[in-house]
């Protein structure tokens, strides 16, 4: 990650700087999603690729404002198979997360 000059001013661009960020480096086969927050104070990411440990649960780590983001993140990672599980429902996103809200970022 490195330091930005430009701070987000919304939602949105908050989101795709974080992927922005998460590019740089990033395993070749990075899918990155968004999950909205109603409130607009959280962004939600998910990360799946097959270089992530598999897992029986999505666990999100949640981070606060920082000078860089003025909102809470939150991320998950999963690999494509749990990403099919998760579509499919048979496996469950972090508390909050809705499929009906989700949209594919990056790439």
């Amino acid at each position: 990650m490195q330091p930005t000059d430009e701070i987000p001013r919304t939602y949105e661009e908050a989101e795709h700087l974080l992927a922005r960020w998460q590019d740089e480096g990033r395993p070749t086969d990075l899918l990155v999603f968004a999950f909205t927050d109603p409130a607009d104070e959280t962004v939600r990411l998910l990360y799946v690729s097959e270089e992530f440990p598999e897992s029986d649960v999505l666990q999100a780590m949640t981070y606060g404002r920082s000078l860089e983001i003025p909102f809470r993140t939150s991320t998950a990672m999963a690999t494509s198979q749990e990403w099919e599980q998760v579509k499919a429902g048979q496996l469950a996103l972090p508390k909050g997360w809705e499929l009906a809200h989700m949209r594919q970022i990056s790439p």
